[in-house]
């Protein structure tokens, strides 16, 4: 049986920003994708539907035994009763009429059909969209250190969007939205802190270009280490320890498997993959460390900026 595959198709993907056009990620309407596909999609699985077309007893008996009715055989409960047009003395004479597209039933069969075969539906972001549609995976893909040279998170960005995402999450309903969101706000906190470490490390002068992307090299590698690995880095650069960041397992738990997890009360159940334990981080408490984590960098960068002028 042949399923949906996102590599076969050209998907087009939104990107999702704040009020200070920081960028979350990208998203994908999956619904608008499945109008704007539908004829591409029905071939790609071998479905025929003849909207309008009159069909004889045999050629509506080949209709039916396509594939899709024997995996989901209750499509065919709009399609068992269409009027006869033609009557005859033999089965060959008759004919009957195959519904138009523009039926009542035509988009729930549609949509039945492409439920079957695993296409999409209603809008995924960032971080439930496959690796190649997601808008920080192809942008970090190559070099992190690059990146943040280039395209440092700036502490003004990093309040507004956080206090940008914590209105969201508190206004949506959907849970999936609200952990895609929290999620976004942890990976924004973790991009804050590789663009602190990226700004204090030092321009080598007079070195080859070997060496230079050797250097490149173990940076980039630290950058994209574990949390401490990091905090390492930035305290031999700093001289002061990273401000705590508690929220990793959480972190960890939603990047690895979001659906995993869930809401209730104004509280995040998941699973600690460290210790392999149910665990619960209040939402509100969340975001006051995400500022507090915040105000006490950006206290450590003025010190050190202070002692060095």
């Amino acid at each position: 049986m042949k399923m949906f595959n996102y590599d076969d198709f050209d998907i087009e993907t939104e990107i999702d920003t704040g009020n200070d056009d920081f960028v979350y990620g990208n998203y994908v309407d999956w619904d608008s994708f499945r109008i704007e596909n539908e004829e591409d999609l029905l071939e790609y699985f071998n479905v025929f539907l003849p909207w309008g077309k009159e069909l004889t007893i045999l050629e509506y008996a080949d209709f039916i035994h396509q594939e899709i009715f024997s995996i989901n055989p209750s499509l065919l409960d709009n399609l068992v009763q269409l009027p006869i047009l033609r009557q005859g003395n033999y089965t060959s004479e008759i004919s009957i009429q195959f519904p138009e597209r523009n039926d009542p039933n035509s988009n729930s069969i549609i949509s039945e059909i492409f439920d079957s075969y695993g296409v999409p539906s209603d809008v995924e972001y960032e971080f439930e969209l496959p690796d190649n549609l997601q808008y920080w995976h192809s942008m970090l893909e190559d070099s992190e250190y690059e990146y943040y040279k280039n395209y440092p998170v700036k502490f003004i960005t990093y309040k507004e969007t956080i206090h940008d995402i914590q209105l969201k999450v508190n206004t949506t309903n959907d849970e999936l939205t609200k952990k895609s969101l929290i999620l976004s706000a942890l990976i924004i906190s973790e991009s804050l802190l590789k663009s602190t470490i990226v700004e204090k490390i030092p321009k080598e002068n007079g070195i080859s270009e070997f060496s230079q992307n050797i250097l490149d090299s173990e940076i980039d590698r630290q950058l994209r280490g574990n949390v401490e690995i990091r905090n390492n880095l930035f305290k031999k650069l700093y001289k002061q320890k990273t401000p705590k960041q508690p929220w990793t397992h959480l972190r960890n738990s939603l990047a690895h498997d979001i659906e995993s997890s869930g809401i209730n009360n104004q509280e995040v159940m998941y699973i600690n993959l460290k210790e392999e334990e149910e665990e619960s981080y209040s939402i509100d408490k969340l975001f006051e460390e995400l500022m507090n984590f915040y105000h006490e960098l950006q206290l450590i960068i003025d010190e050190v900026n202070r002692i060095t002028e």
